[in-house]
């Protein structure tokens, strides 16, 4: 898995597929971002004060990171159940309009 955690701007990206705005508070603020690179990553570190990346430290484990983790999904999972209600509203509407359409009456003129 490839991992990047922003805690700033709350963005937690998995394999290229990121979500935004997520509560990472329980990261501590001198966390500037995580890397993770399927078995190892780093801490880019930052003084909280000035905001300066003063140092990367290596990581051989994410799970300290679980909870960033945790949010990633439930978003993730959040806007798959959304696609899937509005697919299903778009077939209920299109099946819908069908059967509106085959119950009208036909106009023309009728041969004897």
């Amino acid at each position: 898995m490839r991992l990047t955690i922003i805690p700033i701007d709350g963005s937690v990206s998995i394999d290229g597929v990121g979500f935004g705005g997520l509560d990472l508070s329980f990261m501590d603020a001198s966390v500037h971002a995580v890397q993770w690179y399927e078995t190892h990553g780093e801490i880019e570190v930052k003084d909280p004060v000035t905001g300066r990346m003063v140092a990367n430290e290596v990581i051989t484990s994410i799970d300290a990171f679980q909870p960033a983790i945790d949010a990633w999904q439930a978003a993730k999972t959040t806007e798959e159940l959304a696609a899937a209600a509005a697919a299903a509203a778009a077939a209920a509407a299109a099946a819908a309009a069908i059967q509106a359409a085959n119950s009208q009456p036909t106009t023309g003129t009728q041969t004897p």
